[in-house]
């Protein structure tokens, strides 16, 4: 997932795909760091969830996205 920052009147606006708006930072440090960690949390997770998928069902899953 790509998470993007744009202004947002005075603050800046985290976007997730399909430009939602994730979150509302005052800084746009602030914005980017959030950004960041949650595209890392986002690649943790699936590869989380895709080494849970395995263990249960093998090779099913032939290449996550």
């Amino acid at each position: 997932m790509t998470f993007t920052v744009r202004e947002h009147g005075r603050h800046f606006a985290v976007l997730g795909p399909g430009a939602e708006v994730m979150a509302i930072c005052t800084t746009f440090a602030a914005a980017q760091d959030l950004a960041e960690a949650m595209q890392r949390g986002c690649a943790e997770a699936l590869e989380a969830a895709v080494a849970y998928t395995r263990m249960r069902h093998g090779a099913a899953i032939i290449e996550p996205r």
